[in-house]
């Protein structure tokens, strides 16, 4: 398996545990998000490269996301709802494949890697809930993506 990018919106949870896993893996990063860098906590910081959308509305951002990504990976405790859902929509309205691992279930990575190796995905899309709808999703998520990611390229 060879990701040779991780994109992200950079909204807490879901999307900063992917890009601090990328960081930490010396995976390449980046994406859209909103103008002004906006997220629930507040700007995004620099360190995250990502681009800002012309508008600070969050589904431009997910549509400029999934449509300039291989694939999207969501990360989830239990179903899909509001942001996350729409993200599921959008990879599915551009026909770009999509996995939904939901942490209340099954958290192999084996699966996602097969998945990834099989669609021949090099630029990943990641997504899932923020932080303030899904607190224990950040560190869930850096686990997974941890293993998932860790040998990346080999």
């Amino acid at each position: 398996m060879i990701i040779r990018q991780v994109v992200s919106g950079g909204q807490t949870g879901v999307d900063r545990a992917a890009l601090d896993v990328a960081l930490r893996l010396k995976i390449p990063c980046g994406g859209w998000c909103p103008k002004e860098r906006l997220a629930e906590d507040g700007p995004l910081d620099k360190r995250y490269p990502l681009k800002e959308t012309p508008s600070a509305e969050y589904a431009e951002r997910t549509m400029w996301n999934v449509r300039d990504s291989d694939g999207t990976l969501i990360l989830t405790l239990g179903p899909p709802t509001n942001g996350t859902a729409f993200t599921l929509a959008c990879a599915e309205s551009l026909g770009k494949p999509r996995f939904v691992v939901d942490f209340q279930e099954a958290a192999d990575t084996l699966p996602v890697g097969e998945w990834i190796e099989s669609n021949g995905l090099n630029i990943l899309n990641i997504a899932g809930p923020r932080a303030s709808k899904c607190p224990a999703i950040y560190d869930e998520t850096a686990r997974f993506l941890s293993r998932l990611l860790e040998s990346n390229g080999e």
